[in-house]
């Protein structure tokens, strides 16, 4: 079977929820806020993934089983830093901060900037 992008946006938006009430965060600084942001963006013809503090995205569903790839970008959150945009991989180091932020819509802009998608918000 094969998974939408707007299933795997709604599983998200769910996950989200549920790491951010793990770790204490607010809905202002939160992967809930991020992946909100993200899903009204260019960024929602990719599937995002996400792991712990981090939110990813990849080409196809299943990218870990070569259905996809992760894209060259992704957003780290943590409550010092708020959102801080990376360009590169996710799983190959190193990867390059490109913005910090403490707004997850100036962390969608940046990374729609990063890999250069020209229907931004």
């Amino acid at each position: 079977m094969k998974e939408s992008p707007e299933a795997a946006w709604d599983f998200e938006l769910d996950n989200s929820a549920g790491i951010d009430q793990a770790y204490g965060r607010d809905e202002h600084v939160g992967l809930v806020a991020l992946v909100s942001a993200a899903r009204g963006s260019g960024l929602a013809r990719f599937y995002p993934f996400t792991s712990m503090g981090r939110l990813c995205f990849s080409t196809g569903p299943r990218w870990w089983m070569g259905d996809g790839e992760p894209v060259p970008a992704f957003v780290t959150v943590n409550p010092e830093d708020g959102y801080v945009v990376w360009r590169g991989s996710p799983y190959v180091h190193p990867a390059e901060v490109a913005l910090v932020t403490r707004s997850a819509i100036e962390a969608v802009a940046g990374l729609e900037r990063v890999l250069g998608l020209h229907d931004s918000v």
